[in-house]
């Protein structure tokens, strides 16, 4: 997300090319794919997980450890944070999105990551 395409205020980030506005912390650390979903329904109605694509789109290719624009998203952990894209030949997996380099791979339900996450603007 470029510079020309934000608009920030104290706790989330708006992408005005998008219209999704992005929870500007991690919600959660060392969170199972079931406890992520709990995270993101706590903050009430209209948040949600990111699709790989919406998440993936945050990746900074000119940045490493975090790959991510930590002055948008300053406290973006090396870490692979959850979608809710299912992976399609593995039920108990799920794509994430890795900010260490800013790749995508798959993670399994129970296994811990973190959690960002988006809604539709207004």
């Amino acid at each position: 997300m470029s510079t020309n395409q934000r608009f920030i205020d104290h706790s989330v980030v708006t992408d005005t090319k998008t219209g999704l506005v992005w929870t500007k912390t991690t919600i959660a650390k060392g969170a199972t794919f079931e406890q992520a979903q709990k995270a993101v329904a706590a903050l009430g109605e209209g948040w949600r997980l990111p699709t790989v694509e919406e998440l993936f789109s945050l990746v900074d290719h000119t940045r490493h450890e975090p790959a991510i624009d930590t002055d948008v998203f300053p406290d973006t952990e090396d870490s692979c944070y959850w979608t809710c894209t299912p992976c399609a030949w593995n039920e108990a997996a799920v794509w994430v999105v890795g900010f260490s380099s800013g790749y995508v791979y798959l993670l399994h339900r129970y296994d811990l990551g973190c959690v960002r996450a988006v809604r539709s603007g207004q």
